[in-house]
C-alpha cells in the first residue's frame, strides 16, 4: 500500500459515463476485474486521490487481488502440495468426442 499515492497520483478518478463504462479497457485484469474497477472508481472519484488513499483501501485491495491473483494462485499451489502429499492420482480426462454440455447436444432446428 505504500506505493498507492506514488502510482495513482498519475490516473486522476473522475467518473464519467465513458470512463464507467469503459473501466475494465485501463484495467489489467480486463472485463474480470472490471466490477472491482467500477467499485474503486466509484469510491475514489467522489472522495479524491488522497483521501481515497485511507478511505478506499478495501476497494483498491480487492481490485489489486484480482488483478494479480494473488490468493488464487497461493490456494492452487496448496493443493498441489496436498495432493503430492497424500498421492492422489489426477483425474481421467473426459474423451475427446464429448460436449461440456452434452443435454444441448441433440437439439434439431
Amino acid at each position: 500500500m505504500e506505493d498507492f499515492g506514488k502510482k495513482m497520483e498519475q490516473v486522476v478518478p473522475v467518473q464519467t459515463p465513458l470512463t464507467y463504462n469503459f473501466a475494465w479497457v485501463n484495467s489489467h485484469g480486463g472485463r474480470r476485474c472490471e466490477i472491482f474497477e467500477k467499485q474503486w472508481l466509484d469510491c475514489a472519484s467522489k472522495l479524491g486521490l488522497y483521501k481515497a488513499e485511507k478511505v478506499c483501501k478495501f476497494e483498491l485491495q480487492d481490485l489489486k487481488e484480482c488483478e494479480r491473483m494473488d490468493i488464487a494462485y497461493k490456494r492452487y499451489m496448496r493443493m498441489q502440495e496436498e495432493r503430492q502429499k497424500k498421492g492422489l492420482p489426477y483425474q481421467d480426462p473426459p474423451p475427446y468426442d464429448t460436449l461440456p454440455y452434452q443435454k444441448f447436444k441433440t437439439v434439431v432446428f
